[in-house]
């Protein structure tokens, strides 16, 4: 362990976090929406049965990740959107219960229950190693073998056996739950409160496992990364690009930190605030044509998820480096002036809505941004003469249109300020 990394508290003292890590508020609304879509497990044929198992494959996929992520020193849940756990790795570990768990059921309920209950009782103290090696080394077929399990158990020695009578204790806690919820609700009103003691309980078992490997990786002879500090990007993944960028932005290759930015602009796309890292490095460069390239697209995905303010300082931006730039899509030019209008940048807006007409002729737009234009240029702009004639030239094309009469008003008012500047010309 680095020396100026923290100490690692022993797992009887990290207890109470262990038991809340499920509370927090990012992983309680994932469980809870999971206990409200097991619900439809109700629904006749083949349907419910679906839904069930979307249940517990959801379930094992949170709890493998808080496994994970603990063991890599996560110690606070992630939004869903930043999964890294896979189905796959979900439907592992419920096979690996499947392989356990009906064997002694086939035997308690056709052949011996005492036998039954030996194998129930080395199922308890074995499986945690199982599921361990499981989710660290995601191979099913060393799980079940139990000449792995005895190297692991014997290198973390008591503080196993002490997870797994913690572990016993939350799965029997969980059933006297539930099986009071039964006794207590009516019908099937106790599955929502059951289903939501299973997966919190689940959960906090497997960020358990994880923690007693994290405070033993050494013993285990693990190489335990520290994660990527959380917090200022939108998943681990573009925490890492980040940190390998500034890494070479401080070596003084910014048009190297730009470019790992921009790999990971690829496939799922990237998040706003590595957008404006990215765009950062390209200003300190001085790659005046990475950013109007990079910009005539950004601008775009700020508008799809309605960030009008910030797609206009962008434009913004563009335009400074070039007086020329222009916007290429109808549509996002008419917002664009639209929200230039209500921020009282006048100037900008009717630079925004120049030619509008005819670039875009016949756009279904064109008349409201014309107007807005026409607006402020005889209102702010002292343009009066200019507006009066582009209004007339579009009232010949919206006859019929929902916005003729406004617009023939528009006019009108426009007209009468354009005379009073004739008149004292």
């Amino acid at each position: 362990m680095p020396a100026n990394a923290a100490p690692i508290q022993p797992v009887s003292e990290r207890l109470p976090a262990i038991f809340a890590y499920p509370a927090h508020t990012t992983m309680l609304w994932m469980i809870a929406a999971l206990c409200l879509l097991r619900l439809l497990n109700h629904l006749p044929s083949l349907l419910g049965l679906v839904f069930e198992l979307a249940f517990w494959v959801m379930g094992f996929k949170l709890a493998v990740e808080a496994l994970v992520n603990t063991v890599h020193g996560r110690f606070e849940p992630m939004g869903a959107e930043d999964m890294m756990a896979t189905d796959g790795e979900a439907v592992n570990q419920i096979l690996l219960m499947l392989v356990v768990f009906l064997p002694i059921q086939a035997i308690a309920l056709w052949g011996s229950p005492a036998v039954a209950l030996c194998l129930l009782g080395l199922a308890v103290v074995f499986l945690p190693a199982a599921v361990m090696l499981l989710a660290v080394d995601d191979s099913l077929p060393r799980a079940l073998n139990p000449l792995a399990w005895f190297p692991l158990i014997g290198r973390l020695g008591g503080v196993y056996f002490g997870a797994v009578g913690l572990l016993a204790s939350m799965v029997i806690v969980s059933i006297v739950l539930q099986v009071l919820l039964m006794m207590a609700l009516p019908g099937t009103m106790a599955q929502l409160p059951g289903s939501f003691v299973s997966l919190y309980l689940l959960v906090a078992g497997y960020h358990l496992l994880g923690y007693v490997i994290h405070a033993n990786h050494a013993a285990l002879g693990l190489d335990v990364a520290p994660a990527v500090p959380r917090a200022r990007f939108a998943n681990p993944m573009e925490d890492e690009a980040v940190a390998e960028a500034e890494a070479l932005a401080e070596e003084g290759d910014l048009a190297g930190a730009a470019r790992r930015l921009q790999d990971m602009f690829r496939g799922r796309g990237a998040s706003d605030a590595l957008h404006d890292r990215y765009r950062q490095y390209l200003r300190q460069g001085n790659d005046s044509a990475g950013l109007l390239e990079h910009g005539r697209e950004y601008i775009s995905r700020l508008l799809a998820t309605n960030q009008d303010k910030r797609a206009l300082a962008v434009l913004a931006e563009q335009r400074a480096l070039d007086s020329s730039y222009r916007h290429d899509l109808p549509d996002d030019v008419a917002r664009l002036v639209a929200q230039a209008a209500r921020s009282g940048q006048a100037q900008l807006a009717v630079a925004l809505a120049e030619g509008f007409e005819t670039r875009f002729p016949g756009h279904a737009r064109a008349p409201q941004v014309v107007m807005t234009a026409s607006e402020l240029m005889a209102e702010r702009l002292g343009q009066e003469v200019e507006a009066e004639q582009r209004l007339r030239l579009m009232s010949h094309k919206v006859r019929g249109h929902a916005l003729e009469t406004p617009l023939t008003d528009l006019l009108e008012r426009v007209g009468r300020l354009s005379a009073i500047t004739r008149g004292s010309a």
